[in-house]
């Protein structure tokens, strides 16, 4: 079941494709690392709704350009496209920024219809895609690291996130990039998005280092607030165990490039 943040049919009343609809730009939103939000009214059948549109900035211009090193085993398209993407020739690169794309829609799609508590999906663009407006009164709602939550919530909170990040295993996918910068806060509920850096549980062999990395950095804004947490024993309570990423654990660990590690947040 989709998040209950939003009605049930909300998704299937929003007009695309086919349908008559006229889309107004109303103002960016937000300018990160790679991408570029921008806050669209949507006007049909004498209703109007607010959404997001999300726009990937060129690889070229990005401050964050080691996304072969997430792409991983995404392994579909030709041989051709393979070696240009790990030769990062100018073909490689927009091959890459295509999937790159591609990769975020996709996982957005799979954890809304797992129940993971997301921005509902509206459609693909050249450069992008529209899902729902998080926000009120064209506000957008804020990161939950610029929210200083009580203790008490801050522990329902934490819970309830763990929550999504099971439900993420479930459908088989790590974040790769959580932390409180990645969730938003609104109506006293934690929503998770970005999801380009997104990987497979089975085939990446970096997934059991990013859902480590993943629940770290998360409990870093909660253990702030007072919410005890061993992530060790949190790997384990949310089965981010050895026997679901035995395939990973057998490798060489993978570690993201100097460059990686050096690339400021957004």
């Amino acid at each position: 079941m989709p998040s209950d943040l939003f009605p049930a049919d909300w998704q299937s009343r929003v007009p695309r494709g086919l349908d008559e609809f006229e889309d107004t730009p109303l103002g960016a939103l937000k300018s990160g690392k790679e991408s570029e939000v921008h806050l669209v009214a949507r006007a049909a059948r004498g209703e109007t709704w607010l959404l997001a549109q999300k726009h990937f900035i060129a690889l070229d211009r990005r401050l964050f350009r080691n996304t072969y090193q997430y792409a991983g085993l995404w392994g579909e398209g030709t041989g051709v496209e393979s070696r240009a993407m790990r030769k990062n020739t100018r073909f490689g690169q927009e091959v890459r920024h295509r999937r790159w794309i591609a990769n975020e829609w996709s996982n957005l799609e799979t954890l809304y219809a797992a129940g993971v508590t997301v921005p509902p999906p509206v459609e693909m663009t050249a450069d992008g895609y529209l899902m729902a407006f998080v926000g009120d009164d064209n506000v957008a709602a804020p990161r939950l690291e610029s929210v200083d939550l009580d203790r008490a919530t801050a522990l329902r909170v934490w819970e309830e996130l763990l929550g999504e990040i099971r439900l993420m295993l479930d459908a088989k996918l790590v974040h790769g990039d959580l932390s409180a910068f990645n969730v938003l806060w609104w109506r006293e509920r934690a929503i998770l998005i970005d999801f380009s850096q997104s990987v497979d549980v089975i085939t990446h062999p970096a997934a059991f280092d990013l859902i480590r990395r993943d629940v770290s950095s998360l409990a870093g804004y909660f253990t702030r607030r007072g919410v005890p947490i061993d992530v060790p024993e949190t790997l384990l309570a949310i089965g981010a165990d050895e026997r679901r990423f035995a395939a990973q654990v057998m490798r060489t660990p993978w570690q993201p490039t100097k460059r990686a590690r050096s690339q400021p947040r957004g």
